[in-house]
């Protein structure tokens, strides 16, 4: 089941308050921050290839994201708020691919190891393996990857993708929609698997 941030929020109120001195004996002050997604500074972008030539870079307007104090991150993509550059094809996206009235959201969780984060300097980079579940349509995907993490000036720190993650429309069950949208523009084809990068700004609370 996919969790969003609100109902990460909940959860999280209600663990730290039994957990609370536990914690507090494990971890440092530090550890014990909890960040913020940056929307300003953070971009989610993927690339789509149609007639097996033309390349085109795609984002979302619309990211929400937290890293609750265990080091559990989450970030909501509004699908709604894809944005192609051309305003008929995003509406087709919605309608025919995403079908954002049933599903408005995608989500990303993963858990962060905070002593990594709390033992860097500012201005430092680290290459960090991460786990990141994908849930998209009802469907969950587990993605191995690394990213780099920059430690930023007071307490923030920045994820970037080190290399695209690929995304297949086939786990998701959303080739039919790809079908629709190759079949509507009049087009030799629609590539399947999508190449996905990501920056994530996060801000201490």
């Amino acid at each position: 089941m996919k969790t969003s941030v609100s109902q990460f929020l909940s959860k999280t109120k209600i663990f730290s308050k039994v957990s609370g001195v536990v914690l507090g004996l494990a971890f440092s002050q530090q550890a014990l921050a909890s960040w913020h997604l940056d929307p300003l500074h953070s971009e989610l972008h993927f690339v789509t290839v149609k007639n097996s030539a033309v390349t085109e870079v795609h984002s979302f307007r619309t990211i929400d994201g937290m890293v609750n104090n265990q080091g559990v991150a989450v970030v909501d993509i509004d699908l709604a708020s894809v944005n192609t550059h051309i305003e008929i094809r995003d509406e087709r996206i919605k309608d025919m691919l995403f079908n954002v009235v049933n599903y408005p959201e995608a989500s990303l969780s993963a858990q962060v190891d905070l002593k990594v984060l709390n033992g860097m300097k500012v201005g430092e980079i680290k290459t960090v393996p991460l786990t990141v579940d994908l849930s998209l349509h009802d469907h969950q995907q587990k993605i191995d990857t690394k990213v780099s993490v920059t430690a930023l000036n007071d307490g923030a720190f920045q994820v970037n993708t080190l290399q695209p993650i690929i995304i297949n429309t086939a786990q998701f069950e959303l080739t039919d929609g790809v079908k629709a949208l190759q079949d509507v523009a009049k087009l030799d084809s629609i590539a399947t698997s999508i190449p996905v990068t990501a920056q994530f700004v996060f801000q201490p609370e």
